[in-house]
Protein backbone atom coordinates (compact mmCIF):
# COMPACT_ATOMS: atom_id res chain seq x y z
CA UNK A 1 0.00 0.00 0.00
CA UNK A 2 2.67 2.19 0.60
CA UNK A 3 4.22 2.15 -2.99
CA UNK A 4 0.38 3.06 -3.84
CA UNK A 5 0.72 6.30 -1.90
CA UNK A 6 3.90 6.88 -2.59
CA UNK A 7 3.77 6.81 -6.16
CA UNK A 8 0.56 8.81 -6.46
CA UNK A 9 2.09 12.15 -8.01
CA UNK A 10 0.55 15.24 -6.10
CA UNK A 11 -0.66 17.82 -8.09
CA UNK A 12 0.78 20.95 -7.39
CA UNK A 13 -1.43 23.34 -8.97
CA UNK A 14 -3.32 23.39 -5.92
CA UNK A 15 -0.84 24.24 -3.65
CA UNK A 16 0.86 27.35 -5.26
CA UNK A 17 0.73 30.29 -2.66
CA UNK A 18 0.83 33.33 -5.09
CA UNK A 19 2.33 32.33 -8.12
CA UNK A 20 0.15 31.46 -10.32
CA UNK A 21 0.22 35.12 -12.08
CA UNK A 22 3.71 34.27 -13.35
CA UNK A 23 3.23 30.61 -13.98
CA UNK A 24 2.25 30.21 -17.85
CA UNK A 25 2.29 26.58 -17.58
CA UNK A 26 -0.62 26.81 -15.40
CA UNK A 27 -2.92 28.34 -17.83
CA UNK A 28 -1.91 25.74 -20.16
CA UNK A 29 -3.07 22.54 -18.64
CA UNK A 30 -6.38 21.75 -16.61
CA UNK A 31 -4.98 21.59 -12.60
CA UNK A 32 -5.19 17.67 -12.44
CA UNK A 33 -3.63 16.97 -15.66
CA UNK A 34 -0.22 19.04 -15.07
CA UNK A 35 2.90 16.83 -16.46
CA UNK A 36 6.17 16.30 -15.08
CA UNK A 37 8.00 17.96 -17.85
CA UNK A 38 6.07 21.03 -18.09
CA UNK A 39 6.12 21.28 -14.27
CA UNK A 40 9.99 20.97 -13.80
CA UNK A 41 10.50 22.60 -17.37
CA UNK A 42 11.20 26.38 -15.25
CA UNK A 43 12.25 27.81 -12.08
CA UNK A 44 8.42 28.59 -11.83
CA UNK A 45 7.20 24.96 -11.72
CA UNK A 46 10.49 24.25 -9.12
CA UNK A 47 8.54 26.92 -6.71
CA UNK A 48 5.07 25.83 -7.24
CA UNK A 49 6.44 22.15 -6.05
CA UNK A 50 8.27 23.27 -3.41
CA UNK A 51 5.52 25.63 -1.96
CA UNK A 52 2.93 22.79 -2.53
CA UNK A 53 5.07 20.45 0.02
CA UNK A 54 4.66 22.97 2.22
CA UNK A 55 1.07 23.05 1.34
CA UNK A 56 0.46 19.74 2.18
CA UNK A 57 2.36 19.28 5.71
CA UNK A 58 0.43 22.77 6.71
CA UNK A 59 -3.14 20.89 6.12
CA UNK A 60 -5.24 19.35 8.77
CA UNK A 61 -3.94 15.67 8.12
CA UNK A 62 -0.59 16.80 9.25
CA UNK A 63 0.74 19.40 10.83
CA UNK A 64 -1.98 21.83 10.60
CA UNK A 65 -3.75 19.70 13.01
CA UNK A 66 -3.02 15.86 13.57
CA UNK A 67 0.71 16.41 14.27
CA UNK A 68 0.28 18.81 16.03
CA UNK A 69 -2.75 20.31 18.31
CA UNK A 70 -4.95 17.96 17.41
CA UNK A 71 -4.54 13.61 18.03
CA UNK A 72 -1.02 13.68 18.58
CA UNK A 73 -1.96 16.25 21.94
CA UNK A 74 -4.73 14.05 23.07
CA UNK A 75 -2.68 11.07 22.81
CA UNK A 76 -0.30 12.66 25.29
CA UNK A 77 -3.15 13.29 27.63
CA UNK A 78 -2.17 17.21 27.41
CA UNK A 79 -6.79 17.82 27.49
CA UNK A 80 -9.55 17.15 29.09
CA UNK A 81 -11.24 15.41 26.54
CA UNK A 82 -14.37 14.65 28.14
CA UNK A 83 -15.63 18.25 28.23
CA UNK A 84 -15.33 17.92 24.17
CA UNK A 85 -18.66 17.60 22.39
CA UNK A 86 -19.15 13.81 21.47
CA UNK A 87 -21.24 15.56 18.48
CA UNK A 88 -17.85 17.41 17.22
CA UNK A 89 -15.18 16.40 14.80
CA UNK A 90 -12.57 16.26 18.43
CA UNK A 91 -14.67 12.34 18.86
CA UNK A 92 -11.15 10.99 17.08
CA UNK A 93 -9.27 13.01 19.81
CA UNK A 94 -11.04 11.83 22.39
CA UNK A 95 -10.75 7.93 21.13
CA UNK A 96 -6.93 8.35 20.61
CA UNK A 97 -6.95 9.96 24.40
CA UNK A 98 -8.20 6.75 25.36
CA UNK A 99 -5.68 4.61 23.34
CA UNK A 100 -8.84 3.19 21.38
CA UNK A 101 -6.36 2.98 18.19
CA UNK A 102 -8.60 0.90 16.12
CA UNK A 103 -11.81 2.97 16.91
CA UNK A 104 -13.45 3.33 13.69
CA UNK A 105 -13.73 7.31 14.32
CA UNK A 106 -10.07 7.41 14.91
CA UNK A 107 -8.84 5.13 11.90
CA UNK A 108 -9.81 6.84 9.16
CA UNK A 109 -8.37 10.08 10.62
CA UNK A 110 -4.92 7.99 11.25
CA UNK A 111 -5.07 6.43 7.82
CA UNK A 112 -4.97 10.40 6.07
CA UNK A 113 -2.27 11.07 8.37
CA UNK A 114 -0.47 8.47 6.55
CA UNK A 115 -1.34 8.63 3.63
CA UNK A 116 -0.55 12.26 3.84
CA UNK A 117 2.72 11.69 5.19
CA UNK A 118 4.14 9.55 2.72
CA UNK A 119 2.64 11.90 0.04
CA UNK A 120 4.65 14.27 1.19
CA UNK A 121 8.04 12.27 1.10
CA UNK A 122 6.94 11.12 -2.80
CA UNK A 123 6.92 14.66 -3.55
CA UNK A 124 10.19 15.69 -1.62
CA UNK A 125 12.30 13.01 -3.38
CA UNK A 126 10.48 13.78 -7.09
CA UNK A 127 11.54 16.63 -6.57
CA UNK A 128 15.18 16.17 -5.24
CA UNK A 129 15.86 14.38 -8.47
CA UNK A 130 14.41 16.83 -10.12
CA UNK A 131 16.76 19.49 -8.60
CA UNK A 132 19.99 17.67 -8.79
CA UNK A 133 19.42 17.34 -12.48
CA UNK A 134 18.17 20.63 -13.23
CA UNK A 135 19.94 23.85 -15.56
CA UNK A 136 20.81 26.47 -13.26
CA UNK A 137 19.43 29.00 -15.51
CA UNK A 138 15.99 27.90 -15.24
CA UNK A 139 16.14 29.46 -11.70
CA UNK A 140 15.52 33.40 -11.49
CA UNK A 141 18.50 32.69 -8.45
CA UNK A 142 20.45 30.58 -10.50
CA UNK A 143 22.66 27.69 -8.53
CA UNK A 144 21.61 29.07 -5.36
CA UNK A 145 18.25 28.98 -5.94
CA UNK A 146 18.17 25.13 -6.86
CA UNK A 147 20.09 24.57 -3.88
CA UNK A 148 18.10 25.89 -1.76
CA UNK A 149 15.32 23.81 -3.22
CA UNK A 150 17.37 20.73 -3.34
CA UNK A 151 18.48 21.35 0.62
CA UNK A 152 15.21 21.63 1.97
CA UNK A 153 13.81 18.87 -0.14
CA UNK A 154 16.16 16.07 1.08
CA UNK A 155 15.51 18.08 5.06
CA UNK A 156 11.93 17.57 4.48
CA UNK A 157 11.90 14.12 3.42
CA UNK A 158 13.83 12.79 7.03
CA UNK A 159 11.71 15.68 9.11
CA UNK A 160 8.46 13.86 8.07
CA UNK A 161 9.74 10.15 8.16
CA UNK A 162 11.41 11.24 11.95
CA UNK A 163 7.63 11.94 12.30
CA UNK A 164 6.43 8.82 11.59
CA UNK A 165 9.41 6.61 12.97
CA UNK A 166 8.55 8.07 16.76
CA UNK A 167 4.72 7.22 16.24
CA UNK A 168 4.78 4.11 14.45
CA UNK A 169 7.76 2.58 15.99
CA UNK A 170 9.18 2.19 19.60
CA UNK A 171 11.75 4.59 20.81
CA UNK A 172 15.13 3.57 21.53
CA UNK A 173 15.04 3.70 25.00
CA UNK A 174 11.79 2.22 25.42
CA UNK A 175 11.88 -1.09 27.68
CA UNK A 176 12.92 -4.24 26.30
CA UNK A 177 13.44 -2.50 22.60
CA UNK A 178 15.04 -5.05 20.83
CA UNK A 179 15.58 -3.85 16.99
CA UNK A 180 17.58 -6.96 15.40
CA UNK A 181 14.23 -8.91 14.57
CA UNK A 182 11.99 -6.17 14.49
CA UNK A 183 11.15 -3.74 11.38
CA UNK A 184 8.48 -1.01 11.30
CA UNK A 185 8.38 1.00 8.46
CA UNK A 186 10.41 2.07 5.37
CA UNK A 187 13.10 4.92 4.47
CA UNK A 188 12.39 6.16 1.24
CA UNK A 189 15.06 8.32 -0.47
CA UNK A 190 14.49 7.54 -4.18
CA UNK A 191 11.48 8.58 -6.45
CA UNK A 192 9.89 6.35 -7.37
CA UNK A 193 9.79 3.58 -5.43
CA UNK A 194 8.35 -0.09 -5.79
CA UNK A 195 9.85 -1.62 -3.06
CA UNK A 196 9.59 -0.55 0.51
CA UNK A 197 10.86 -3.03 3.09
CA UNK A 198 10.13 -2.33 6.90
CA UNK A 199 13.30 -1.33 8.67
CA UNK A 200 14.88 -1.15 12.09
CA UNK A 201 14.70 1.82 14.59
CA UNK A 202 18.45 2.50 14.19
CA UNK A 203 18.71 1.77 10.59
CA UNK A 204 15.75 4.59 10.02
CA UNK A 205 17.52 6.96 12.02
CA UNK A 206 20.94 6.63 10.55
CA UNK A 207 19.19 7.38 6.80
CA UNK A 208 17.49 10.20 8.57
CA UNK A 209 20.51 11.16 10.59
CA UNK A 210 21.92 11.44 6.68
CA UNK A 211 20.28 13.07 5.19
CA UNK A 212 19.90 16.02 7.57
CA UNK A 213 23.73 16.55 7.16
CA UNK A 214 23.41 16.54 3.62
CA UNK A 215 20.72 19.07 4.03
CA UNK A 216 22.34 21.14 6.31
CA UNK A 217 25.40 21.12 4.29
CA UNK A 218 24.19 22.33 0.99
CA UNK A 219 21.52 25.20 3.33
CA UNK A 220 24.37 26.51 5.59
CA UNK A 221 25.84 28.49 1.90
CA UNK A 222 22.59 29.09 1.09
CA UNK A 223 21.88 30.97 4.42
CA UNK A 224 25.00 32.52 5.04
CA UNK A 225 23.47 35.96 3.41
CA UNK A 226 19.90 35.32 4.96
CA UNK A 227 17.87 37.68 6.79
CA UNK A 228 16.94 36.05 9.74
CA UNK A 229 15.49 38.58 12.19
CA UNK A 230 11.81 37.91 13.11
CA UNK A 231 10.55 41.04 10.48
CA UNK A 232 12.33 39.06 7.66
CA UNK A 233 11.66 35.16 8.11
CA UNK A 234 8.32 35.43 8.85
CA UNK A 235 7.36 38.49 5.74
CA UNK A 236 4.45 36.77 4.32
CA UNK A 237 5.10 38.73 0.84
CA UNK A 238 7.79 36.76 0.45
CA UNK A 239 5.83 34.06 -2.12
CA UNK A 240 6.75 35.80 -5.11
CA UNK A 241 9.35 34.59 -7.85
CA UNK A 242 11.88 37.56 -6.53
CA UNK A 243 11.10 36.70 -2.84
CA UNK A 244 10.76 33.58 -3.12
CA UNK A 245 14.37 32.91 -1.54
CA UNK A 246 13.07 34.90 1.88
CA UNK A 247 10.89 34.45 4.61
CA UNK A 248 12.82 31.51 5.57
CA UNK A 249 11.30 31.06 9.14
CA UNK A 250 8.57 29.57 6.82
CA UNK A 251 10.80 27.35 5.03
CA UNK A 252 13.02 25.08 6.31
CA UNK A 253 16.03 26.73 6.99
CA UNK A 254 19.60 25.65 7.74
CA UNK A 255 19.19 26.88 11.67
CA UNK A 256 16.21 24.44 11.84
CA UNK A 257 17.84 21.81 9.97
CA UNK A 258 20.50 21.69 12.60
CA UNK A 259 17.50 22.19 15.14
CA UNK A 260 16.13 19.18 13.88
CA UNK A 261 19.60 17.00 13.68
CA UNK A 262 20.29 17.80 17.26
CA UNK A 263 16.42 16.05 17.81
CA UNK A 264 16.82 13.18 16.15
CA UNK A 265 20.48 13.08 18.00
CA UNK A 266 18.93 13.04 21.69
CA UNK A 267 16.10 10.89 20.08
CA UNK A 268 18.43 8.20 19.17
CA UNK A 269 20.43 8.66 22.33
CA UNK A 270 23.51 10.53 21.11
CA UNK A 271 23.77 12.91 23.43
CA UNK A 272 27.45 14.55 22.50
CA UNK A 273 26.04 14.67 19.45
CA UNK A 274 22.92 16.45 20.15
CA UNK A 275 24.63 19.12 22.55
CA UNK A 276 27.41 19.85 19.02
CA UNK A 277 24.11 20.58 16.82
CA UNK A 278 22.30 22.45 19.73
CA UNK A 279 25.49 24.54 20.29
CA UNK A 280 25.89 25.93 17.03
CA UNK A 281 22.27 27.23 17.24
CA UNK A 282 23.09 28.78 20.70
CA UNK A 283 26.36 30.64 19.59
CA UNK A 284 24.73 32.37 16.59
CA UNK A 285 21.42 33.34 19.04
CA UNK A 286 24.33 34.63 21.47
CA UNK A 287 25.70 36.69 18.53
CA UNK A 288 22.73 37.67 16.37
CA UNK A 289 20.09 37.12 18.55
CA UNK A 290 17.39 35.95 15.47
CA UNK A 291 15.61 33.65 17.77
CA UNK A 292 15.21 35.50 21.11
CA UNK A 293 12.20 35.33 23.03
CA UNK A 294 11.22 38.92 24.90
CA UNK A 295 11.72 39.68 28.42
CA UNK A 296 8.44 41.66 28.09
CA UNK A 297 5.32 40.46 28.46
CA UNK A 298 4.05 43.16 25.73
CA UNK A 299 4.20 40.70 23.08
CA UNK A 300 1.63 38.17 24.74
CA UNK A 301 -0.86 40.91 25.89
CA UNK A 302 -1.09 42.04 22.48
CA UNK A 303 -1.46 39.05 20.58
CA UNK A 304 1.73 37.27 20.23
CA UNK A 305 0.67 34.15 22.51
CA UNK A 306 2.23 31.95 19.10
CA UNK A 307 5.35 33.13 20.79
CA UNK A 308 6.49 33.28 16.81
CA UNK A 309 9.80 35.67 17.26
CA UNK A 310 11.12 32.44 19.26
CA UNK A 311 10.07 29.91 16.14
CA UNK A 312 13.12 28.62 14.12
CA UNK A 313 10.50 27.06 12.23
CA UNK A 314 6.94 27.30 11.15
CA UNK A 315 4.81 26.41 8.51
CA UNK A 316 2.49 28.70 7.17
CA UNK A 317 -1.03 27.62 7.15
CA UNK A 318 -3.80 27.79 4.27
CA UNK A 319 -6.28 28.67 6.76
CA UNK A 320 -7.12 30.44 9.68
CA UNK A 321 -6.61 27.64 12.51
CA UNK A 322 -9.45 29.07 14.41
CA UNK A 323 -11.88 27.33 11.35
CA UNK A 324 -9.98 24.45 12.30
CA UNK A 325 -10.72 25.14 16.42
CA UNK A 326 -14.04 25.19 15.84
CA UNK A 327 -15.03 22.43 13.51
CA UNK A 328 -13.22 20.25 16.21
CA UNK A 329 -14.45 21.76 19.55
CA UNK A 330 -17.88 23.35 19.09
CA UNK A 331 -21.17 21.44 18.82
CA UNK A 332 -22.23 24.09 16.09
CA UNK A 333 -19.73 25.95 13.53
CA UNK A 334 -18.38 27.41 16.56
CA UNK A 335 -21.51 28.48 18.42
CA UNK A 336 -20.68 27.28 21.80
CA UNK A 337 -17.51 29.20 22.82
CA UNK A 338 -17.46 26.53 26.04
CA UNK A 339 -16.22 23.69 23.95
CA UNK A 340 -12.70 24.79 23.42
CA UNK A 341 -10.07 22.66 24.47
CA UNK A 342 -9.47 22.71 27.93
CA UNK A 343 -6.87 21.49 30.58
CA UNK A 344 -8.43 19.92 33.74
CA UNK A 345 -8.37 22.79 36.50
CA UNK A 346 -6.57 20.74 39.08
CA UNK A 347 -4.41 19.53 36.27
CA UNK A 348 -3.64 23.12 35.38
CA UNK A 349 -2.65 24.51 38.56
CA UNK A 350 -0.41 21.58 39.38
CA UNK A 351 1.00 22.11 36.21
CA UNK A 352 1.71 25.52 36.74
CA UNK A 353 2.61 25.10 40.65
CA UNK A 354 3.82 28.80 42.20
CA UNK A 355 5.00 29.69 38.73
CA UNK A 356 1.20 30.18 37.69
CA UNK A 357 0.88 33.83 38.30
CA UNK A 358 4.37 35.20 37.09
CA UNK A 359 4.28 32.84 33.80
CA UNK A 360 2.90 34.02 30.97
CA UNK A 361 2.15 31.72 29.16
CA UNK A 362 -0.26 30.81 31.85
CA UNK A 363 -1.21 34.00 31.96
CA UNK A 364 -1.95 34.77 28.16
CA UNK A 365 -2.46 31.38 26.57
CA UNK A 366 -4.94 30.19 28.38
CA UNK A 367 -8.49 31.70 29.86
CA UNK A 368 -10.23 30.40 32.76
CA UNK A 369 -13.84 28.97 33.00
CA UNK A 370 -15.88 27.13 35.59
CA UNK A 371 -14.72 23.72 35.37
CA UNK A 372 -10.92 24.45 33.66
CA UNK A 373 -8.57 26.59 31.78
CA UNK A 374 -9.32 27.15 27.76
CA UNK A 375 -6.32 27.11 25.36
CA UNK A 376 -6.74 30.38 23.83
CA UNK A 377 -3.43 30.43 20.88
CA UNK A 378 -6.02 28.97 18.46
CA UNK A 379 -9.13 30.64 18.86
CA UNK A 380 -7.27 34.30 19.56
CA UNK A 381 -8.25 36.55 16.24
CA UNK A 382 -8.59 39.90 18.02
CA UNK A 383 -5.67 40.81 15.77
CA UNK A 384 -7.11 41.30 12.59
CA UNK A 385 -5.40 39.64 9.29
CA UNK A 386 -4.27 43.40 8.04
CA UNK A 387 -1.84 43.44 11.16
CA UNK A 388 1.55 41.22 10.85
CA UNK A 389 0.67 39.88 14.05
CA UNK A 390 -2.59 38.71 13.59
CA UNK A 391 -1.74 37.38 10.15
CA UNK A 392 0.99 35.47 11.52
CA UNK A 393 -0.73 33.96 15.03
CA UNK A 394 -3.87 33.29 12.88
CA UNK A 395 -1.69 31.39 10.00
CA UNK A 396 1.54 29.94 11.33
CA UNK A 397 2.05 26.79 12.44
CA UNK A 398 5.05 25.88 15.07
CA UNK A 399 7.05 23.24 13.89
CA UNK A 400 10.73 24.27 16.09
CA UNK A 401 11.23 26.57 18.91
CA UNK A 402 14.99 28.08 20.51
CA UNK A 403 13.17 27.19 23.45
CA UNK A 404 13.59 23.10 22.65
CA UNK A 405 16.88 23.87 21.32
CA UNK A 406 17.91 25.05 25.44
CA UNK A 407 16.11 22.30 26.48
CA UNK A 408 17.98 20.05 24.35
CA UNK A 409 21.37 21.13 25.06
CA UNK A 410 20.45 21.33 28.99
CA UNK A 411 19.63 17.43 28.45
CA UNK A 412 22.28 16.72 27.45
CA UNK A 413 24.75 18.44 28.82
CA UNK A 414 23.81 17.82 32.29
CA UNK A 415 25.51 15.18 33.47
CA UNK A 416 29.18 17.19 32.33
CA UNK A 417 28.11 20.63 33.10
CA UNK A 418 25.44 21.08 34.97
CA UNK A 419 25.49 24.96 35.90
CA UNK A 420 25.37 25.02 32.22
CA UNK A 421 22.00 22.99 32.02
CA UNK A 422 21.00 24.66 34.44
CA UNK A 423 21.56 28.13 32.99
CA UNK A 424 19.24 27.13 29.98
CA UNK A 425 16.60 26.39 31.30
CA UNK A 426 16.69 29.61 33.48
CA UNK A 427 16.95 31.55 29.93
CA UNK A 428 13.65 29.88 28.64
CA UNK A 429 11.78 30.50 31.69
CA UNK A 430 12.78 34.02 31.93
CA UNK A 431 11.96 34.53 28.54
CA UNK A 432 8.18 33.57 29.61
CA UNK A 433 8.17 36.12 32.33
CA UNK A 434 9.65 33.53 34.97
CA UNK A 435 13.03 34.57 36.96
CA UNK A 436 13.96 31.69 39.28
CA UNK A 437 17.52 29.93 39.58
CA UNK A 438 18.24 26.10 39.65
CA UNK A 439 22.24 26.37 40.83
CA UNK A 440 20.97 24.02 43.78
CA UNK A 441 19.42 21.43 41.31
CA UNK A 442 21.85 19.12 40.91
CA UNK A 443 20.07 15.69 40.91
CA UNK A 444 19.60 14.89 37.31
CA UNK A 445 16.36 12.94 37.75
CA UNK A 446 15.34 16.81 39.36
CA UNK A 447 16.63 18.32 36.86
CA UNK A 448 14.35 16.09 34.17
CA UNK A 449 11.56 16.52 35.84
CA UNK A 450 12.02 20.41 35.73
CA UNK A 451 12.58 20.10 32.11
CA UNK A 452 9.46 17.80 31.08
CA UNK A 453 7.67 20.41 33.11
CA UNK A 454 8.22 22.94 31.38
CA UNK A 455 7.95 21.52 28.20
CA UNK A 456 4.63 20.71 28.92
CA UNK A 457 3.87 23.92 28.96
CA UNK A 458 5.84 25.61 25.89
CA UNK A 459 4.76 22.79 24.14
CA UNK A 460 0.96 22.96 24.89
CA UNK A 461 -0.59 22.74 21.36
CA UNK A 462 2.45 22.05 18.90
CA UNK A 463 2.58 18.28 19.10
CA UNK A 464 6.12 17.79 20.58
CA UNK A 465 5.39 16.73 24.02
CA UNK A 466 4.73 13.29 23.48
CA UNK A 467 7.82 12.60 21.63
CA UNK A 468 9.24 13.95 24.92
CA UNK A 469 7.53 11.40 26.92
CA UNK A 470 8.20 9.14 24.50
CA UNK A 471 11.82 9.44 24.31
CA UNK A 472 12.59 9.65 27.89
CA UNK A 473 10.37 6.64 28.66
CA UNK A 474 8.13 8.46 31.18
CA UNK A 475 4.57 8.00 32.25
CA UNK A 476 2.06 10.23 30.67
CA UNK A 477 0.48 12.47 33.29
CA UNK A 478 -3.26 12.03 34.06
CA UNK A 479 -5.66 14.49 31.59
CA UNK A 480 -7.69 15.17 34.77
CA UNK A 481 -8.04 14.33 38.50
CA UNK A 482 -10.73 11.67 37.29
CA UNK A 483 -8.30 9.46 35.26
CA UNK A 484 -5.28 7.12 35.60
CA UNK A 485 -1.65 8.09 33.92
CA UNK A 486 -0.94 5.93 30.62
CA UNK A 487 2.55 4.13 31.17
CA UNK A 488 4.98 4.09 28.76
CA UNK A 489 4.45 0.83 26.77
CA UNK A 490 4.49 -0.09 23.47
CA UNK A 491 0.85 -1.27 23.22
CA UNK A 492 0.37 2.11 24.52
CA UNK A 493 2.84 4.68 22.99
CA UNK A 494 2.96 2.90 19.31
CA UNK A 495 0.28 3.91 16.83
CA UNK A 496 -0.68 0.80 14.75
CA UNK A 497 0.27 1.40 11.16
CA UNK A 498 -3.19 1.27 8.70
CA UNK A 499 -4.24 -2.64 8.03
CA UNK A 500 -3.44 -2.34 4.41
CA UNK A 501 0.40 -2.42 5.76
CA UNK A 502 0.08 -5.88 7.52
CA UNK A 503 1.36 -7.93 4.55
CA UNK A 504 4.00 -5.74 4.04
Amino acid sequence: MIQKIYNTFISFAFAALTLASCSDWLNLYPSDEIKEEYLFSSGDGFRTAMNGIYRKMATFDLYGSNLTWGILDAWAQSYYMDQAPSTAGGTPMKKIADLAFKNTELVPVTDAMWKAAWNVVANCNELVQQATQADPSLFYGLDSERQMILGEAIGLRAFVQFDLLRIYAPSPSSVGFREDNRTFIPYVNVYPSYINDHQTVSYCLGQIIADLKEAQRILEEVDKESSMGTNYRFNIAGVSQTLFAESRGYRLNYYAVTAELARVYLYAGKNAEAYAEAKKIIDEENKTGYFKASTSSYGFRNGNMKMYDNMIFGLYSPKELVEWDQEINHSSDGANEERYLCLDSEVAKELYGDEKDSDWRFKYQLEEKYYGYYYRTLKYYKQTESTTIGIINNRTIPMIRMSEVYYIAAEAIFDTNPQEAQGYLELVKKGRGISKKFDNVTNRTEFINLLVNDARREFLGEGQIFYMYKRLNRTMPASSYYSNPVLPTDENMILPKPDSESNI
